[in-house]
């Protein structure tokens, strides 16, 4: 794509996004102050192609399973890879995290055993501890191995993870960055590499009013906006669903039916 192209969807995002986003009071989810590395490798991969509330029940289970332990900033990649001499992949599944999700609904493994391939590249590197992560940023090697892991081709979840170890620059371009792009662009041929180019460049003019903008931010509060406006329709749907049947049945919608 030439850059003038570019440069158009960036302006017809940021001017949508001040028009449809509360960009004054903008501040990241909890997602992103995970005390240890482990919960940041743990939401990455069960996060893919699913609810966040059920990314957020799993990292939920394994801290209760886990106790204190599972919080503490000195909780480190290996100690999360212990749990794997103890215990199956699939008995991590289904006695740990609580979530026997697959990472692929063809030839996917279980996301428990992602996360143990996930957390053996990253300790490849070397590195053990959240503060210590900025070196995974665009290491090549570290991105080959995460990216040779069933279900993480795309890239999309290794840019979460960027994002989740602290990096303001990269973008999760899923389903939900994708459909307010199409909305804000009236373009329908987001691809997710495109999507974050325009994150990223939509950023450069909100900044000129929101100064502390950022992909990361900007993605987040997008996200959030999407969210809410999937609940609000589905509760929607379900009150029409409700009324449809009621007057299918002869009775007042108000009345138990």
């Amino acid at each position: 794509m030439n850059t003038d192209r570019l440069e158009s969807l960036s302006e017809l995002t940021a001017k949508y996004c001040l028009e449809n986003l509360d960009l004054d009071s903008a501040e990241l989810g909890s997602e992103y102050s995970y005390p240890n590395l482990p919960l940041c490798i743990i939401d990455t991969v069960f996060s893919i192609g699913v609810s966040y509330a059920s990314t957020r029940n799993t990292v939920d289970r394994f801290c209760r399973f886990l106790g204190a332990e599972s919080t503490s900033t000195s909780f480190s990649v290996s100690s999360l890879l212990s749990l794997y001499q103890t215990y199956s992949p699939q008995r991590m599944a289904a006695e740990v995290f609580g979530n026997k999700q697959r990472t692929s609904t063809v030839n996917g493994i279980l996301k428990a055993e992602a996360v143990m391939l996930f957390s053996k590249a990253v300790r490849a590197q070397d590195v053990e501890y959240l503060k210590d992560s900025s070196s995974l940023l665009n290491n090549k090697e570290f991105e080959e191995s995460v990216l040779s892991i069933p279900g993480q081709r795309s890239g999309i979840s290794l840019r979460y993870f960027y994002m989740l170890i602290g990096s303001d620059d990269f973008v999760k371009p899923d389903r939900m960055i994708l459909r307010f792009l199409q909305t804000a662009t009236d373009c329908e041929n987001i691809t997710p590499d495109l999507a974050c180019r325009i994150v990223q460049s939509a950023c450069e003019f909100l900044r000129h009013s929101f100064p502390n903008m950022t992909p990361r931010l900007l993605d987040n509060i997008i996200w959030r906006f999407k969210s809410e406006e999937a609940k609000e329709n589905a509760g929607t749907n379900k009150r029409r669903n409700h009324e449809e049947n009621c007057r299918n049945r002869k009775i007042r919608p108000d009345e138990v039916c």
